[in-house]
């Protein structure tokens, strides 16, 4: 995420908003009116965290709602692109091990998981 931007810098609440913007940009791509009328989602649980360097940023666990992970990709990326502290650097892999959950839940305290972000389906 962009740490600056003109006069503003960003903060904990700053990010969340920024993501839960993202979000809603990447649910009208994915779903269109399924996502306002129906409540239709991704699923995603959201984890903020500092890095060592200093830098305000997320890791997501989502399940991809396109056809191809390519394709999510380029949405991701889009829709990314579109948020104010949206920032060039985007990495999006396919999860084939527990090892990402363990990687983005490493802290023994939870204070990074955005509640209000995550959302997650029965």
């Amino acid at each position: 995420m962009k740490q600056r931007e003109g006069a503003s810098n960003l903060d904990t609440l700053e990010a969340s908003k920024n993501l839960r913007h993202f979000l809603n940009r990447l649910n009208t791509l994915a779903f269109g009116n399924a996502f306002r009328r129906y409540g239709k989602r991704v699923e995603v649980v959201a984890v903020q965290e500092v890095s060592i360097g200093g830098r305000l940023h997320y890791h997501l666990a989502m399940k991809n709602p396109f056809e191809t992970l390519e394709e999510c990709e380029a949405a991701i990326c889009r829709c990314w692109a579109k948020t104010r502290w949206g920032y060039d650097e985007v990495d999006v892999r396919p999860i084939f091990s527990s090892g990402w959950i363990s990687y983005i839940t490493k802290e023994r305290r939870i204070d990074g998981w955005d509640v209000e972000n995550t959302h997650l389906v029965r």
